[in-house]
């Protein structure tokens, strides 16, 4: 006996095989680079490497019951970034103080530690940083996406 092809079968596989595919080639790459591009306008606009968040980004193409997902995501200290953030002070957590290359400091800090390539390195149990301005290189790019692909 011959069986017939389920053709609502196969047309969704090869739908779904076409969604993927586009997902991978098109969209996710898309989706990072523009997020990346705002990151890198805001890097130079306030003088902040951003590199490292870029470097961290993610972005996965899934597969699910019927549907492809495309998933794109920074680690935390990217949300500061998407934020923004008010002056603060950070604390030394784990280590008893802080180590960092400062590369503009105020003379008593350049009377107090060693010159290190740019700037002075220090050791501090806190410092005071000013806040970061907002960048919304997530929400900017969701937008960007909807309007593109809706």
């Amino acid at each position: 006996m011959t069986t017939l092809p389920n053709f609502k079968a196969d047309a969704r596989e090869a739908i779904l095989d076409e969604a993927e595919q586009h997902a991978r080639e098109e969209i996710a790459s898309a989706v990072q680079e523009h997020a990346h591009d705002i990151l890198e306008a805001y890097g130079r606009e306030h003088d902040y490497d951003v590199q490292s968040i870029i470097e961290a980004g993610e972005t996965r193409v899934e597969r699910r019951k019927g549907r492809v997902v495309v998933r794109w995501g920074w680690p935390e200290p990217a949300i500061f970034f998407e934020r923004g953030t008010v002056d603060h002070v950070v604390e030394a957590d784990e280590a008893p103080v802080l180590s960092f290359i400062w590369e503009d400091p105020p003379q008593w800090v350049r009377e107090e530690f060693e010159q290190e390539g740019d700037g002075w390195r220090v050791f501090l149990p806190e410092t005071n940083v000013s806040g970061l301005p907002e960048s919304r290189f997530i929400r900017d790019t969701l937008n960007w996406l909807r309007r593109r692909f809706a």
